[in-house]
């Protein structure tokens, strides 16, 4: 009689404890998708806030892409990697000075992202070679998602 309640009592905890289980949650290795046309802002602490517009492209975590300023002649490419919340990449610069210099550089950017904006810095700023203009210094990249 005494192993058939010791075998009740294991059976039953067995089965009290089969039915308790922890909340499920999102999966981290759910990858945002960024791909669409973005339209906002570039400000830098030596130059005037410019607007700008990025078409990006996405393959898995991959993004791909090219931007333009609205009222001065930069342009670019946009490549990097976003994971569910975070953009981490780089963007080129290029524009043409008053003198005709073609100047160009690199910026590291990095930031919170989500379906709708993202925004985007880089302490650095532009990185290239010498430039009758002054590059982009301390950029913030403030945009949102347009389609």
């Amino acid at each position: 009689m005494r192993l058939v309640l010791i075998v009740c009592a294991a059976v039953g905890l067995a089965a009290c404890s089969a039915g308790s289980t922890a909340p499920s949650s999102v999966s981290a290795g759910t990858t945002l998708s960024l791909a669409g046309t973005w339209s906002g802002t570039l400000a830098s602490s030596n130059n005037d806030t410019e607007p700008i517009t990025i078409v990006v492209t996405q393959s898995g975590s991959d993004v791909r892409g090219t931007w333009q300023g609205m009222s001065v002649s930069w342009t670019g490419n946009v490549a990097g990697s976003v994971d569910a919340s975070t953009f981490d990449g780089q963007f080129t610069f290029s524009g043409t000075a008053a003198n005709g210099t073609v100047c160009t550089g690199t910026a590291a950017v990095t930031g919170p992202a989500t379906s709708s904006s993202m925004t985007l810095t880089s302490a650095a700023g532009v990185v290239g070679a010498a430039c009758p203009a002054p590059l982009p210094l301390a950029i913030t990249i403030d945009v949102r998602r347009q389609s």
